[in-house]
């Protein structure tokens, strides 16, 4: 699966604080690994088909944010 992740609820400009995740294959992988990368910090999870056809794109989590253990 193709996952696409940023900071925050809305999308940053630049490229500070966005990722492309091509190498993970669960959803809850992609949530563990952002969330070792933000820590408290929101951020928001797509998976994707095609990056660069919008249409493609499917919310998982926006502005999502775990307290630390």
């Amino acid at each position: 699966m193709n996952f696409y992740v940023h900071s925050g609820s809305e999308e940053p400009t630049g490229t500070e604080g966005r990722y492309i995740w091509r190498d993970l294959k669960t959803k809850r992988g992609a949530i563990n690994r952002a969330r070792r990368i933000f820590g408290q910090h929101a951020f928001s999870l797509y998976t994707f088909t095609d990056f660069y056809d919008g249409r493609t794109f499917k919310l998982l989590l926006k502005g999502a944010r775990f307290p630390c253990k």
